[in-house]
């Protein structure tokens, strides 16, 4: 085999295993699961004190994990309601709280309800 020969079967080579490299499937990386303590406690803190947290007045306590995991569906329920509608949290509110707000508790109850 000449030099001429040995670099055009490399470059065949070559070519072709970029082309099966290129066509292979890749795998998306798994995605990152919502948890209490990353992503909801901060939120729940934030939206529902001083009523729903520790020294607050209502006995159901968002910054207890818990308790938000055994209530997420009444959570989930209030914080949809319209502004004026009984039950409608927070409370005094005039306001949803933002879409992107919600649909995270929604993912957190998706992805399981996860501590951690």
């Amino acid at each position: 085999m000449t030099s001429k020969d040995f670099l055009k079967a490399a470059l065949v080579a070559v070519s072709a295993t970029v082309m099966v490299a290129g066509c292979a499937k890749k795998e998306d990386p798994a995605p990152v699961k919502v948890t209490y303590a990353k992503d909801i406690k901060a939120v729940l803190v934030a939206s529902c004190a001083p009523c729903h947290v520790a020294g607050g007045t209502n006995p159901n306590k968002w910054d207890d994990y818990t308790t938000a995991k055994n209530k997420i569906a009444t959570i989930l329920d209030r914080v949809q309601r319209m502004p004026g509608q009984t039950g409608f949290m927070p409370r005094n509110g005039t306001a949803q709280l933002p879409a992107a707000t919600i649909a995270l508790l929604k993912q957190w109850q998706t992805d399981g309800l996860l501590e951690n």
